[in-house]
C-alpha cells in the first residue's frame, strides 16, 4: 500500500460517497401502494316491464270555424247566427241549431231541412237576397242565401220583423245552388233573383222563359244583357231587391245594382224595376222591365271615340234596332260588337224571322268609297252571325253609304261634339223585328 498512495485516497473516497448515498435515500417517503380496485356490488336483474299497448292516433284539431263577418242589420246578425251554428263540431252544432229552431218557432219542415243540411269542411258564405212584403201589418221579410264552397244546394234563410218586436227565422229551406234552376213553385223574389242571373250570364234563352206576355220585347231583353255585360255590375250588398208591393197576382220589385269596381256595399248604382204576375200553371213571371236611371250609369261608362253607345235605338219604321259601332275607314268587328251579336244570335236561333242588316259611315269621304264602305261592315256583321249558328238565307245586307246619320252637326259645332257625332254614325244596324 505504501507504494500506491493514489489507490488508497480513491477507495476511501469511493468509500465515503456511497454511505452518503445511502443515508439520503433512506430518508425519501416511499410512495404508499395503490388500494387494490373495489368492483362494483352485484345489482340484481331488474324485472322485465310490460310493453306499452299501442295508443290510437291523436284525433286531428277540428279547424276553427271561420269567423263571420260583422252583422249590418239585426236580421242580417239572425243569418250570420245560423252560419256559425253550422260551423260548428256535430254535437255542438246539433244542440245549437235545435235551439235556434226552438227559440224561433220554426215549423217542422224548416227544423228537419236546417238539421239535416251539411256543408262538412266546406267553407261557408251569406248572401243578402232582398225583402218581401208578406202582407198588410206582417211586418217585413228578409231572405239571406248560404252557401257552400262547390255546394250543389243553399239554404234560403227567411227572416221575419213583425212591425213590434224583435227579427227572428221565418222558415228554412233548400235551394238549387245555381239560381236560374228554378222550382215550379218558386216566389216572386227567387224568381227576380233567377232573372238577373240570367241576364248577368247572358243567358237569354233562361231569361226568355221566364217573361209573360210581349211587353218584355226581344230587343229590351238583349239590350239588358248587353249592359250587365259591359256595364261591370252586380247587385249591391244590402238589401239588393226591394219589394214595393205584392198580392196574390202581382208584385213589384226595384233592383240595386252597383259597379263592380265599388268597393263599398251600398256604393253607386243603377237601378231597374221588375214587375211580375202569377200564372196558375207557370207560377211567377217577369211582365215588364223599366230601366230606370240605370242607362245613366251606362252611359256615364261611355267612351267617346270608338264608340260604347246604348246598343239597342229606336227605328225610323218602328220597333228597335241593335247598333254596332266601328272605328275610323273600319269593317272589323270589336270584341264587345261580336259578344252582343252572340246574343241577338241566341234570339234568332230560336224565331223563324228573317234579318235585315244595314251598314252605315260617317260624311268624310267620297260617296262610293263610304257606299263600299258600309256594304262591307253589314258583311262583317252577317258573318259572325252565320259563325254563331244563324242560316244566311235569313240574313240580307245593304250599304247605305253616309245617307242615313243617326245625328247631324251643325255649323259652330265644336270639334268634340262633331267627332262624337261622327263616331256614332260608323255603325251597322239590325233592325230587331223578329
Amino acid at each position: 500500500m505504501k507504494n500506491h498512495p493514489f489507490l488508497i485516497l480513491f477507495i476511501i473516497v469511493l468509500l465515503i460517497s456511497a454511505g452518503i448515498t445511502g443515508i439520503y435515500r433512506g430518508s425519501m417517503e416511499e410512495e404508499p401502494p395503490l388500494p387494490p380496485a373495489k368492483m362494483p356490488e352485484q345489482q340484481p336483474a331488474p324485472k322485465e316491464q310490460p310493453k306499452p299497448e299501442p295508443q290510437p292516433p291523436a284525433p286531428k284539431p277540428t279547424p276553427p270555424a271561420v269567423p263571420a263577418p260583422r252583422p249590418h242589420s239585426l236580421e242580417h246578425a239572425q243569418a250570420l247566427q245560423v252560419v256559425q251554428a253550422l260551423q260548428l263540431p256535430d254535437e255542438q252544432r246539433k244542440a245549437t241549431l235545435e235551439k235556434i229552431a226552438h227559440d224561433s218557432q220554426l215549423s217542422p219542415e224548416s227544423e228537419k231541412t236546417l238539421s239535416e243540411w251539411t256543408a262538412g269542411e266546406d267553407k261557408l258564405s251569406v248572401q243578402e237576397v232582398g225583402t218581401m212584403i208578406p202582407g198588410e201589418g206582417s211586418g217585413k221579410l228578409t231572405r239571406y242565401r248560404i252557401s257552400a264552397e262547390g255546394g250543389k244546394e243553399d239554404l234560403l234563410v227567411t227572416v221575419i220583423t213583425p212591425e213590434q218586436g224583435a227579427p227572428r227565422l221565418q222558415s228554412v229551406e233548400k235551394a238549387p245552388a245555381d239560381k236560374v234552376q228554378l222550382k215550379p213553385e218558386s216566389d216572386a223574389l227567387t224568381v227576380v233573383e233567377g232573372f238577373v242571373e240570367a241576364l248577368r250570364r247572358g243567358d237569354m234563352d233562361t231569361a226568355r222563359r221566364l217573361i209573360t206576355g210581349d211587353e218584355v220585347t226581344n230587343a229590351t231583353l238583349a239590350g239588358l244583357c248587353m249592359m250587365f255585360e259591359e256595364g261591370d255590375l252586380k247587385l249591391r250588398e244590402r238589401v239588393p231587391m226591394r219589394n214595393m208591393y205584392h198580392n196574390e197576382k202581382n208584385s213589384g220589385y226595384l233592383i240595386y245594382l252597383s259597379s263592380r269596381k265599388s268597393k263599398a256595399a251600398d256604393g253607386k248604382f243603377g237601378n231597374a224595376g221588375i214587375e211580375l204576375v202569377h200564372d196558375e200553371k207557370a207560377g211567377w213571371r217577369i211582365k215588364a222591365v223599366a230601366l230606370d236611371n240605370l242607362l245613366t250609369h251606362y252611359e256615364q261608362a261611355a267612351e267617346q271615340e270608338g264608340g260604347i253607345f246604348f246598343p239597342i235605338v229606336k227605328n225610323p219604321q218602328g220597333g228597335d234596332s241593335l247598333v254596332l259601332h266601328f272605328g275610323f275607314d273600319d269593317a272589323t268587328l270589336s270584341p264587345r260588337s261580336v259578344s252582343q251579336l252572340h246574343i241577338v244570335a241566341q234570339i234568332l236561333v230560336h224565331s223563324d224571322g228573317n234579318l235585315n242588316i244595314s251598314g252605315h259611315t260617317d260624311d268624310v269621304g267620297n260617296e262610293d268609297y263610304n257606299m263600299n264602305l258600309s256594304l262591307r261592315r253589314a258583311e262583317a256583321v252577317k258573318q259572325a252571325l252565320v259563325a254563331d249558328g244563324v242560316k244566311a238565307e235569313r240574313i240580307s245586307i245593304r250599304g247605305m253609304g253616309k245617307s242615313q246619320p243617326r245625328r247631324s252637326y251643325k255649323v259652330g259645332d265644336s270639334r268634340q261634339t262633331i267627332s262624337a257625332i261622327r263616331s256614332e254614325n260608323r255603325r251597322a244596324e239590325i233592325y230587331l223585328d223578329f
